[in-house]
This record gives C-alpha cells, sequence and structure tokens, in this order.
C-alpha cells in the first residue's frame, strides 16, 4: 500500500501531537511531613499566600498545564467545618516580588471545601485538585505560582498548606508570599521549603521543531517504501 507525501506528513503531525497530549507531572514538591496553617477565623477575609516556581531552563518550549493539586492541612480544632478558596494561578510568584511579573493567568472560586476536624495535637492532610484550563506558559524559564485566599470560613480551627523539603519535578523558590490586605510581600521558613503542590500538564515544543519531527517522520517512511 503506497501514500502520498501529504497523507505521510498528516500521519506524522498527528502523531505528534498524540505524543504531546498525555498529561504527566511537570511540577512536584512533596510533602516533607510539615505543615503551615496561617488562616484563621480572624484573619480568613482579609490575608492570601502565595508560592512559585519555574518548570525548565531557558528554551523556547512551553508547557500547557491541566491541573494543580494543593497539598493542605488543617489544624487546632476537633470540629470539622467548611470554606471557599479563592484561587489564582500566575506567571510568576503573584507577588511580581520574587520571580516572573506575577500576571494572573486564571482565577477561580472553589465552594464548599470541607475542612476535617483534627486529633488533639495533631494536624490532618488532604488534597485539593483544581482543573486549569490549558495554560500556555510563557517560554525560557516556563514560571509559574499561584496564591490562595478565602471567604465564608466556618471552621473553629487553622487552615494552610503541607511543606515541603523536596523538589522531585520542576524549581522552586525559597521565598513564599503574603498579602497582609494592602500589599505584597516576601518570607522565608529559612531553609529550601515551599508549599507542597502538583501540577500536570504536557511539553508544547516550539513550531519549528514540530516541522521537524513531522517531516522527519516522513523520511523515515520514505526510506522504508
Amino acid at each position: 500500500m503506497r501514500m502520498s507525501t501529504k497523507a505521510l506528513l498528516a500521519c506524522a503531525v498527528v502523531g505528534t501531537a498524540a505524543a504531546f497530549s498525555n498529561a504527566a507531572v511537570v511540577f512536584d514538591a512533596q510533602n516533607s511531613g510539615g505543615f503551615f496553617t496561617p488562616f484563621n477565623s480572624g484573619n480568613a477575609g482579609t490575608v492570601k499566600y502565595g508560592d512559585s516556581g519555574w518548570l525548565s531552563g531557558f528554551g523556547s518550549d512551553t508547557y500547557t498545564l491541566t491541573s494543580i493539586t494543593l497539598r493542605l492541612a488543617t489544624f487546632n480544632t476537633t470540629t470539622a467545618g467548611t470554606t471557599d478558596l479563592n484561587f489564582t494561578f500566575n506567571d510568576g510568584d503573584p507577588s511580581g516580588l520574587v520571580f516572573g511579573p506575577g500576571t494572573t493567568l486564571y482565577s477561580t472560586t472553589v465552594t464548599g471545601i470541607s475542612l476535617p476536624a483534627n486529633p488533639v495535637g495533631f494536624a490532618t492532610f488532604f488534597d485539593l485538585t483544581i482543573p486549569l484550563p490549558n495554560i500556555v506558559t510563557s517560554g525560557g524559564f516556563n514560571n509559574i505560582g499561584w496564591s490562595m485566599g478565602l471567604s465564608n470560613y466556618n471552621y473553629g480551627g487553622d487552615f494552610g498548606v503541607q511543606t515541603s523539603g523536596f523538589q522531585a519535578v520542576g524549581f522552586f523558590t525559597t521565598n513564599a508570599s503574603f498579602y497582609n490586605g494592602s500589599t505584597w510581600n516576601l518570607f522565608s521558613f529559612g531553609g529550601p521549603a515551599n508549599f507542597a503542590a502538583e501540577i500536570n500538564g504536557f511539553i508544547t515544543p516550539a513550531p519549528g521543531a514540530v516541522g521537524v519531527m513531522g517531516l522527519a517522520g516522513v523520511v523515515a517512511l520514505r526510506r522504508r517504501r
């Protein structure tokens, strides 16, 4: 069976697209067993906390991001509750002070999050996955960042994030960020720690690279003929 050059090229391009359609973990700050729970009923409507990092070294490829999983924590109450979480995903740190311009790429509010009760003296860990609408990074180092604030906080304890001292995929900054109601500031845990989170997506090659791979497939098929 013979195929035209046009058909061969189409097959090569479709195959290339399929290869990059399967999302994988592109950022993974793994939980180290610690937690940071700064939100409480007194400040939940005012403050925000954020973190940031990057996905690659300098280059022309970009990433298309499909979801982020926040590693969250509760502490200091034996009674369950709820909250709404106001989330932003940014080009670099949401403060704009440490890495990237901080431009908001996506924002959403996740309503009615169940906050679990805790055994006395212990924190409770849980995950929250937020879909991302195929956010395309800016290339280069592929900056990423996010922030979280709260509303409708109905919980007697403290709420926040699990912390990470080990980066399995991607790269993180050693500073986190804090919005006090009027301005952003940076802070550090005093060591190589950040907020535990996982981001899924896939690498999008530069347009020239896709064309080269497609033509390479055509050449290979011609040689087999």
